[in-house]
Protein backbone atom coordinates (compact mmCIF):
# COMPACT_ATOMS: atom_id res chain seq x y z
CA UNK A 1 0.00 0.00 0.00
CA UNK A 2 2.67 2.34 0.74
CA UNK A 3 4.91 1.53 -2.06
CA UNK A 4 1.55 2.31 -4.10
CA UNK A 5 1.47 5.57 -2.51
CA UNK A 6 4.73 6.82 -2.74
CA UNK A 7 4.24 6.04 -6.79
CA UNK A 8 1.11 7.55 -7.27
CA UNK A 9 0.25 10.23 -4.99
CA UNK A 10 3.51 12.64 -6.11
CA UNK A 11 2.40 12.34 -9.64
CA UNK A 12 -1.26 13.66 -8.81
CA UNK A 13 1.01 16.23 -6.38
CA UNK A 14 2.87 17.31 -9.20
CA UNK A 15 -0.48 17.70 -11.50
CA UNK A 16 -2.24 19.65 -8.56
CA UNK A 17 0.64 22.22 -8.26
CA UNK A 18 0.51 22.93 -12.43
CA UNK A 19 -3.18 23.30 -11.69
CA UNK A 20 -2.70 25.92 -9.12
CA UNK A 21 -0.23 27.94 -10.93
CA UNK A 22 -2.58 28.07 -13.34
CA UNK A 23 -5.70 28.97 -11.47
CA UNK A 24 -4.02 31.31 -9.89
CA UNK A 25 -2.22 33.23 -13.00
CA UNK A 26 0.99 32.82 -11.56
CA UNK A 27 1.44 30.39 -14.66
CA UNK A 28 0.24 32.99 -17.53
CA UNK A 29 -1.44 31.04 -20.14
CA UNK A 30 1.04 31.94 -22.99
CA UNK A 31 3.50 30.47 -20.56
CA UNK A 32 1.58 27.34 -20.28
CA UNK A 33 1.54 26.75 -23.90
CA UNK A 34 5.84 27.45 -24.11
CA UNK A 35 5.91 24.74 -21.29
CA UNK A 36 3.76 22.24 -23.38
CA UNK A 37 6.36 22.83 -26.39
CA UNK A 38 9.62 21.93 -24.86
CA UNK A 39 7.56 18.88 -22.48
CA UNK A 40 6.55 17.75 -26.53
CA UNK A 41 9.77 19.06 -28.29
CA UNK A 42 12.31 19.32 -26.06
CA UNK A 43 12.36 17.18 -23.38
CA UNK A 44 10.31 13.87 -23.57
CA UNK A 45 11.54 13.22 -27.68
CA UNK A 46 15.32 12.81 -26.46
CA UNK A 47 14.18 10.64 -23.68
CA UNK A 48 11.83 8.09 -25.64
CA UNK A 49 14.55 8.11 -28.24
CA UNK A 50 17.27 7.23 -25.86
CA UNK A 51 15.01 4.56 -24.35
CA UNK A 52 14.34 3.12 -27.66
CA UNK A 53 17.24 3.38 -29.11
CA UNK A 54 18.95 1.21 -26.29
CA UNK A 55 16.16 -1.07 -26.16
CA UNK A 56 15.61 -4.51 -28.70
CA UNK A 57 12.41 -3.97 -29.35
CA UNK A 58 13.10 -6.88 -31.68
CA UNK A 59 14.17 -9.17 -28.94
CA UNK A 60 11.08 -8.15 -26.45
CA UNK A 61 8.69 -10.83 -28.35
CA UNK A 62 5.37 -9.09 -26.87
CA UNK A 63 3.62 -7.92 -30.25
CA UNK A 64 0.46 -9.88 -29.26
CA UNK A 65 0.36 -7.93 -26.58
CA UNK A 66 0.41 -4.77 -28.72
CA UNK A 67 -1.97 -6.61 -31.66
CA UNK A 68 -3.92 -7.00 -28.44
CA UNK A 69 -3.93 -3.69 -26.90
CA UNK A 70 -5.21 -2.41 -30.02
CA UNK A 71 -7.98 -4.48 -30.12
CA UNK A 72 -9.26 -3.64 -27.38
CA UNK A 73 -8.71 -0.10 -28.37
CA UNK A 74 -10.32 -0.63 -31.24
CA UNK A 75 -13.21 -2.08 -29.32
CA UNK A 76 -14.00 1.02 -27.17
CA UNK A 77 -13.08 3.19 -29.62
CA UNK A 78 -16.37 1.62 -31.91
CA UNK A 79 -18.55 1.11 -28.72
CA UNK A 80 -18.26 5.06 -27.74
CA UNK A 81 -18.38 6.41 -31.13
CA UNK A 82 -21.72 4.22 -32.00
CA UNK A 83 -23.20 4.70 -28.39
CA UNK A 84 -22.73 8.40 -28.79
CA UNK A 85 -24.47 7.89 -31.98
CA UNK A 86 -27.22 6.81 -30.39
CA UNK A 87 -27.82 8.69 -27.22
CA UNK A 88 -26.65 11.92 -28.29
CA UNK A 89 -27.65 12.22 -32.39
CA UNK A 90 -23.62 12.96 -32.62
CA UNK A 91 -22.78 13.59 -36.91
CA UNK A 92 -19.71 10.91 -37.84
CA UNK A 93 -17.18 13.61 -37.18
CA UNK A 94 -18.86 14.06 -33.04
CA UNK A 95 -18.53 10.17 -33.00
CA UNK A 96 -15.10 9.58 -34.50
CA UNK A 97 -14.24 12.18 -31.24
CA UNK A 98 -16.21 10.83 -28.53
CA UNK A 99 -14.89 7.66 -29.66
CA UNK A 100 -10.93 8.98 -29.60
CA UNK A 101 -11.86 10.19 -25.92
CA UNK A 102 -13.20 7.17 -24.47
CA UNK A 103 -10.17 4.91 -25.76
CA UNK A 104 -7.24 7.23 -26.10
CA UNK A 105 -4.85 7.27 -22.60
CA UNK A 106 -2.95 10.12 -21.57
CA UNK A 107 0.08 7.78 -21.51
CA UNK A 108 3.26 10.44 -22.50
CA UNK A 109 1.99 12.44 -19.82
CA UNK A 110 0.88 10.25 -16.69
CA UNK A 111 1.11 6.36 -18.14
CA UNK A 112 4.78 6.52 -18.79
CA UNK A 113 5.55 8.71 -15.32
CA UNK A 114 3.15 6.08 -13.68
CA UNK A 115 4.50 2.75 -15.01
CA UNK A 116 8.26 4.34 -14.41
CA UNK A 117 7.65 4.94 -10.47
CA UNK A 118 5.99 1.43 -10.21
CA UNK A 119 8.43 -1.06 -12.13
CA UNK A 120 11.32 1.14 -13.01
CA UNK A 121 13.27 1.75 -16.25
CA UNK A 122 11.28 -1.74 -16.73
CA UNK A 123 7.94 -0.26 -16.67
CA UNK A 124 8.45 2.14 -19.86
CA UNK A 125 9.63 -0.44 -21.93
CA UNK A 126 5.09 -1.90 -22.57
CA UNK A 127 4.73 2.07 -22.03
CA UNK A 128 6.54 3.17 -25.67
CA UNK A 129 5.60 -0.17 -27.45
CA UNK A 130 2.03 0.78 -26.68
CA UNK A 131 3.11 4.75 -28.26
CA UNK A 132 3.69 3.10 -31.22
CA UNK A 133 0.28 2.04 -31.19
CA UNK A 134 -0.62 6.16 -31.29
CA UNK A 135 0.84 6.39 -35.16
CA UNK A 136 -1.87 4.14 -36.17
CA UNK A 137 -4.80 5.78 -34.14
CA UNK A 138 -3.77 9.26 -34.40
CA UNK A 139 -4.07 8.48 -38.65
CA UNK A 140 -7.41 6.63 -38.11
CA UNK A 141 -8.61 9.57 -36.22
CA UNK A 142 -7.27 12.06 -38.70
CA UNK A 143 -8.29 10.30 -41.58
CA UNK A 144 -11.78 9.82 -40.13
CA UNK A 145 -12.37 13.92 -39.11
CA UNK A 146 -10.86 14.94 -42.71
CA UNK A 147 -13.21 12.72 -44.72
CA UNK A 148 -15.78 13.77 -42.82
CA UNK A 149 -15.01 17.90 -43.19
CA UNK A 150 -13.67 16.51 -46.57
CA UNK A 151 -17.35 15.61 -47.76
CA UNK A 152 -18.37 15.45 -51.41
CA UNK A 153 -15.55 17.68 -52.24
CA UNK A 154 -12.96 16.04 -55.05
CA UNK A 155 -9.98 14.48 -53.57
CA UNK A 156 -11.55 14.17 -50.09
CA UNK A 157 -10.34 10.80 -49.75
CA UNK A 158 -6.65 11.77 -50.64
CA UNK A 159 -6.84 14.66 -48.86
CA UNK A 160 -7.20 13.19 -46.07
CA UNK A 161 -4.49 10.20 -46.74
CA UNK A 162 -1.80 13.49 -46.77
CA UNK A 163 -3.10 15.55 -43.63
CA UNK A 164 -2.71 11.96 -41.55
CA UNK A 165 0.45 11.78 -42.79
CA UNK A 166 1.86 15.18 -42.03
CA UNK A 167 0.66 15.25 -38.48
CA UNK A 168 2.47 12.22 -38.13
CA UNK A 169 5.73 13.55 -39.69
CA UNK A 170 5.16 16.82 -37.26
CA UNK A 171 4.83 14.77 -34.02
CA UNK A 172 7.83 14.74 -32.68
CA UNK A 173 7.14 12.35 -29.70
CA UNK A 174 5.78 9.80 -32.33
CA UNK A 175 8.79 10.25 -34.42
CA UNK A 176 11.17 10.30 -31.81
CA UNK A 177 10.16 7.17 -31.05
CA UNK A 178 9.68 5.56 -34.19
CA UNK A 179 13.20 6.58 -35.30
CA UNK A 180 14.70 5.15 -31.68
CA UNK A 181 13.11 2.02 -32.52
CA UNK A 182 14.73 2.10 -35.87
CA UNK A 183 18.00 3.14 -34.16
CA UNK A 184 17.81 0.19 -32.14
CA UNK A 185 16.67 -2.34 -34.72
CA UNK A 186 19.83 -1.60 -36.73
CA UNK A 187 22.15 -1.80 -33.82
CA UNK A 188 23.99 1.01 -33.62
CA UNK A 189 25.63 2.17 -30.32
CA UNK A 190 24.53 5.26 -29.09
CA UNK A 191 27.40 7.47 -28.72
CA UNK A 192 28.08 8.58 -25.01
CA UNK A 193 27.92 12.07 -25.32
CA UNK A 194 24.62 12.04 -27.04
CA UNK A 195 23.35 9.26 -24.22
CA UNK A 196 24.06 11.81 -21.87
CA UNK A 197 22.62 14.55 -23.01
CA UNK A 198 19.40 13.02 -24.10
CA UNK A 199 19.58 11.40 -20.55
CA UNK A 200 20.28 14.81 -19.09
CA UNK A 201 17.56 16.87 -20.46
CA UNK A 202 15.37 13.68 -20.39
CA UNK A 203 14.96 13.59 -16.82
CA UNK A 204 13.31 16.85 -17.04
CA UNK A 205 10.40 15.58 -19.13
CA UNK A 206 7.75 13.14 -16.83
CA UNK A 207 8.23 16.23 -13.99
CA UNK A 208 7.26 18.75 -16.23
CA UNK A 209 4.97 16.76 -18.59
CA UNK A 210 2.75 15.99 -15.13
CA UNK A 211 2.88 20.02 -14.08
CA UNK A 212 2.29 21.04 -17.63
CA UNK A 213 -0.91 18.73 -17.68
CA UNK A 214 -2.13 20.32 -14.65
CA UNK A 215 -1.38 23.67 -15.54
CA UNK A 216 -2.97 23.05 -19.28
CA UNK A 217 -6.27 21.98 -17.22
CA UNK A 218 -6.59 24.92 -15.31
CA UNK A 219 -7.13 26.77 -18.41
CA UNK A 220 -9.71 24.34 -19.91
CA UNK A 221 -13.34 25.63 -20.20
CA UNK A 222 -15.30 22.83 -19.17
CA UNK A 223 -19.20 24.57 -19.37
CA UNK A 224 -21.84 22.24 -21.57
CA UNK A 225 -21.65 19.02 -23.21
CA UNK A 226 -21.78 17.05 -19.86
CA UNK A 227 -23.62 13.71 -21.36
CA UNK A 228 -20.97 13.11 -24.20
CA UNK A 229 -18.17 14.23 -21.61
CA UNK A 230 -19.35 11.72 -18.48
CA UNK A 231 -19.77 9.02 -21.22
CA UNK A 232 -15.96 9.57 -22.11
CA UNK A 233 -15.03 9.65 -18.10
CA UNK A 234 -17.10 6.23 -17.54
CA UNK A 235 -15.57 4.47 -21.06
CA UNK A 236 -12.14 5.66 -20.68
CA UNK A 237 -11.27 5.10 -16.90
CA UNK A 238 -13.57 2.26 -16.16
CA UNK A 239 -14.49 -0.17 -19.37
CA UNK A 240 -10.80 0.91 -21.56
CA UNK A 241 -9.15 -1.12 -18.28
CA UNK A 242 -11.52 -3.69 -17.86
CA UNK A 243 -11.76 -4.90 -21.89
CA UNK A 244 -8.32 -4.52 -22.03
CA UNK A 245 -7.91 -6.66 -18.83
CA UNK A 246 -9.98 -9.41 -20.49
CA UNK A 247 -8.81 -9.12 -23.88
CA UNK A 248 -5.09 -9.43 -22.74
CA UNK A 249 -5.59 -12.33 -20.21
CA UNK A 250 -8.13 -14.68 -21.36
CA UNK A 251 -7.79 -13.59 -25.30
CA UNK A 252 -4.12 -13.58 -26.06
CA UNK A 253 -2.55 -14.68 -22.60
CA UNK A 254 -0.01 -12.36 -22.23
CA UNK A 255 2.36 -12.50 -19.46
CA UNK A 256 1.03 -10.75 -15.75
CA UNK A 257 3.44 -8.32 -15.87
CA UNK A 258 2.48 -6.97 -19.66
CA UNK A 259 -1.20 -7.05 -19.15
CA UNK A 260 -0.97 -5.54 -15.91
CA UNK A 261 1.23 -2.30 -17.44
CA UNK A 262 -1.54 -2.15 -20.14
CA UNK A 263 -4.66 -2.17 -17.85
CA UNK A 264 -2.53 0.47 -15.79
CA UNK A 265 -2.68 2.36 -19.27
CA UNK A 266 -5.29 1.76 -20.02
CA UNK A 267 -6.79 3.04 -16.61
CA UNK A 268 -5.04 6.29 -17.53
CA UNK A 269 -7.65 9.08 -17.83
CA UNK A 270 -8.02 11.10 -21.71
CA UNK A 271 -5.23 11.94 -23.11
CA UNK A 272 -4.43 15.69 -24.29
CA UNK A 273 -4.29 15.05 -28.06
CA UNK A 274 -7.89 14.30 -27.52
CA UNK A 275 -8.74 18.16 -26.62
CA UNK A 276 -5.98 19.09 -29.75
CA UNK A 277 -8.12 17.37 -32.62
CA UNK A 278 -11.00 18.87 -30.95
CA UNK A 279 -9.90 22.20 -31.23
CA UNK A 280 -8.19 21.90 -34.48
CA UNK A 281 -11.03 20.37 -36.05
CA UNK A 282 -13.19 22.61 -34.09
CA UNK A 283 -15.69 19.26 -33.37
CA UNK A 284 -16.31 18.59 -29.79
CA UNK A 285 -14.25 21.04 -28.06
CA UNK A 286 -16.03 21.73 -24.80
CA UNK A 287 -16.54 17.56 -24.29
CA UNK A 288 -13.26 17.06 -24.67
CA UNK A 289 -12.31 19.67 -22.26
CA UNK A 290 -14.66 18.66 -19.55
CA UNK A 291 -13.74 14.73 -20.36
CA UNK A 292 -10.34 15.40 -19.75
CA UNK A 293 -10.20 17.98 -16.67
CA UNK A 294 -12.71 15.55 -14.86
CA UNK A 295 -11.01 11.88 -16.01
CA UNK A 296 -7.85 13.30 -14.64
CA UNK A 297 -9.60 14.59 -11.75
CA UNK A 298 -11.37 11.52 -10.93
CA UNK A 299 -8.21 8.94 -11.83
CA UNK A 300 -6.46 9.70 -8.75
CA UNK A 301 -9.15 7.47 -6.98
CA UNK A 302 -9.33 5.32 -9.88
CA UNK A 303 -6.22 4.13 -10.76
CA UNK A 304 -5.12 4.11 -6.70
CA UNK A 305 -8.01 2.26 -6.18
CA UNK A 306 -7.47 -0.34 -9.35
CA UNK A 307 -3.49 -0.46 -8.08
CA UNK A 308 -4.81 -1.56 -4.25
CA UNK A 309 -7.39 -4.26 -5.94
CA UNK A 310 -4.88 -5.30 -8.37
CA UNK A 311 -1.20 -5.25 -7.05
CA UNK A 312 1.45 -4.24 -9.35
CA UNK A 313 4.13 -7.05 -9.70
CA UNK A 314 7.34 -6.85 -7.77
CA UNK A 315 5.96 -3.40 -5.85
Amino acid sequence: MDAILNAVVPLFAVIFAGFIAGKTRVLAEEWVRGLNVFVFTFAMPPMLFRLMATTDVTAIGEWSFVAGFFYSEVLVFTAGAVLGGLLFRQRFAEMTMQGFGSCFSNGVLLALPLLIGLFGEKGATPAVLLFTLDVLLFSIVTMMLEIARSGDRPGGGWRAVRQSLRAMLKNPILMSTLLGILWGIAGLPLPDLVDKSFGFIGQAGPPSALFALGATLAYRRVAGSVGPAAMMVIFKLFIHPAVTFVILAYVVGADPFWVQAAVIFAACPVGANVYVFAQHYGISVTAASAGILAATGLSLLTVTGLLILYPPIGV
